[in-house]
Protein backbone atom coordinates (compact mmCIF):
# COMPACT_ATOMS: atom_id res chain seq x y z
CA UNK A 1 0.00 0.00 0.00
CA UNK A 2 1.28 3.53 -0.83
CA UNK A 3 1.14 5.76 1.88
CA UNK A 4 -0.26 9.23 1.63
CA UNK A 5 0.95 12.30 3.43
CA UNK A 6 -1.00 15.37 2.39
CA UNK A 7 0.73 18.97 3.12
CA UNK A 8 -0.87 22.18 3.00
CA UNK A 9 -1.37 25.61 4.05
CA UNK A 10 -3.28 25.83 6.79
CA UNK A 11 -5.75 23.16 7.54
CA UNK A 12 -6.89 22.34 4.07
CA UNK A 13 -5.52 19.47 3.73
CA UNK A 14 -7.02 18.04 7.18
CA UNK A 15 -10.61 19.17 6.08
CA UNK A 16 -9.65 17.50 2.46
CA UNK A 17 -9.06 14.40 4.15
CA UNK A 18 -12.54 14.00 6.14
CA UNK A 19 -14.47 14.76 2.96
CA UNK A 20 -12.56 12.05 1.19
CA UNK A 21 -14.09 9.64 4.25
CA UNK A 22 -17.09 10.92 4.25
CA UNK A 23 -17.50 9.41 1.06
CA UNK A 24 -15.01 6.87 1.11
CA UNK A 25 -14.56 5.62 4.65
CA UNK A 26 -12.18 6.56 7.47
CA UNK A 27 -8.90 5.06 5.47
CA UNK A 28 -5.27 3.87 7.05
CA UNK A 29 -1.82 5.23 6.88
CA UNK A 30 -2.69 8.43 5.54
CA UNK A 31 -1.55 11.86 7.49
CA UNK A 32 -1.96 15.52 6.97
CA UNK A 33 0.74 18.32 7.98
CA UNK A 34 -0.59 22.02 7.83
CA UNK A 35 1.87 25.00 7.42
CA UNK A 36 -0.06 27.90 9.86
CA UNK A 37 0.73 31.82 9.98
CA UNK A 38 4.04 32.08 12.04
CA UNK A 39 5.18 28.51 11.81
CA UNK A 40 8.93 27.39 10.87
CA UNK A 41 9.14 26.23 7.69
CA UNK A 42 11.99 24.21 8.83
CA UNK A 43 10.27 22.35 11.48
CA UNK A 44 7.23 21.25 8.99
CA UNK A 45 10.34 19.79 6.61
CA UNK A 46 11.19 17.57 9.84
CA UNK A 47 7.93 16.98 10.42
CA UNK A 48 7.27 15.80 6.62
CA UNK A 49 11.04 13.46 6.78
CA UNK A 50 9.30 11.74 9.81
CA UNK A 51 6.02 11.29 8.15
CA UNK A 52 7.56 9.66 5.22
CA UNK A 53 9.59 7.25 7.92
CA UNK A 54 6.09 6.16 9.24
CA UNK A 55 4.01 6.05 6.33
CA UNK A 56 6.05 3.87 4.37
CA UNK A 57 4.82 -0.05 4.43
CA UNK A 58 7.16 -0.85 1.05
CA UNK A 59 5.50 1.05 -1.56
CA UNK A 60 6.68 3.92 -1.05
CA UNK A 61 5.18 7.70 -0.42
CA UNK A 62 2.60 9.80 -2.00
CA UNK A 63 2.92 13.91 -0.95
CA UNK A 64 0.11 15.95 -2.07
CA UNK A 65 0.52 19.39 -1.70
CA UNK A 66 -1.95 22.48 -2.23
CA UNK A 67 0.16 24.97 -4.13
CA UNK A 68 3.05 24.58 -6.41
CA UNK A 69 5.53 26.84 -5.27
CA UNK A 70 4.32 27.81 -1.76
CA UNK A 71 6.39 26.42 1.40
CA UNK A 72 4.24 23.02 1.54
CA UNK A 73 5.41 22.13 -1.77
CA UNK A 74 8.87 23.30 -1.45
CA UNK A 75 9.42 21.30 1.88
CA UNK A 76 8.11 18.48 -0.11
CA UNK A 77 10.79 18.78 -3.31
CA UNK A 78 13.29 18.92 -0.88
CA UNK A 79 11.73 16.16 0.64
CA UNK A 80 12.03 13.95 -2.22
CA UNK A 81 16.02 13.34 -1.94
CA UNK A 82 17.67 10.93 -0.38
CA UNK A 83 15.32 8.96 0.90
CA UNK A 84 15.92 5.05 0.27
CA UNK A 85 11.89 5.01 0.28
CA UNK A 86 9.96 6.08 -2.95
CA UNK A 87 8.38 9.12 -2.42
CA UNK A 88 6.33 10.99 -5.02
CA UNK A 89 4.58 14.64 -4.35
CA UNK A 90 2.38 16.66 -6.81
CA UNK A 91 0.73 19.67 -6.22
CA UNK A 92 -2.31 21.45 -6.53
CA UNK A 93 -4.65 18.70 -4.75
CA UNK A 94 -8.50 18.36 -4.82
CA UNK A 95 -10.98 15.84 -3.84
CA UNK A 96 -11.06 14.17 -7.23
CA UNK A 97 -7.33 13.54 -6.69
CA UNK A 98 -7.29 12.17 -3.30
CA UNK A 99 -10.30 9.93 -3.65
CA UNK A 100 -8.28 8.42 -6.43
CA UNK A 101 -4.87 8.15 -4.74
CA UNK A 102 -7.10 6.56 -2.11
CA UNK A 103 -8.80 4.30 -4.03
CA UNK A 104 -5.79 3.52 -6.23
CA UNK A 105 -2.94 2.21 -3.42
CA UNK A 106 -3.63 -0.74 -2.91
CA UNK A 107 -3.58 -1.95 -6.17
CA UNK A 108 -1.01 0.57 -8.15
CA UNK A 109 2.71 1.15 -7.78
CA UNK A 110 3.77 4.63 -6.65
CA UNK A 111 4.72 5.94 -10.32
CA UNK A 112 1.69 4.81 -12.52
CA UNK A 113 -0.62 6.08 -9.79
CA UNK A 114 1.20 10.16 -10.15
CA UNK A 115 0.05 10.27 -13.71
CA UNK A 116 -3.62 8.84 -12.80
CA UNK A 117 -4.49 10.88 -10.04
CA UNK A 118 -3.34 14.12 -11.98
CA UNK A 119 -5.28 12.90 -14.73
CA UNK A 120 -8.78 12.72 -12.41
CA UNK A 121 -7.32 16.12 -10.86
CA UNK A 122 -7.66 17.63 -14.27
CA UNK A 123 -10.68 16.12 -15.39
CA UNK A 124 -12.73 16.97 -12.05
CA UNK A 125 -12.31 20.25 -12.86
CA UNK A 126 -15.82 21.55 -14.94
CA UNK A 127 -17.24 24.56 -15.92
CA UNK A 128 -20.93 23.40 -14.70
CA UNK A 129 -22.95 25.64 -16.98
CA UNK A 130 -21.09 24.12 -20.15
CA UNK A 131 -21.68 20.58 -18.84
CA UNK A 132 -25.21 21.10 -17.90
CA UNK A 133 -26.12 22.70 -21.29
CA UNK A 134 -23.86 19.68 -23.44
CA UNK A 135 -26.16 17.44 -21.56
CA UNK A 136 -29.15 18.82 -22.32
CA UNK A 137 -28.55 19.22 -25.73
CA UNK A 138 -28.00 15.55 -26.03
CA UNK A 139 -31.09 14.36 -24.74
Amino acid sequence: MVGILIVTHGNFGTELLKSAELIIGKQENVETLGLNHGDSVDELYKKVKEAIQKLDTGGGVLILTDLFGGSPSNVAAASLKGNKIRVESVSGVNLPMLIEALDLRTRENLPDMVNQIIQTGIEGIKNIRVELKERSNSV
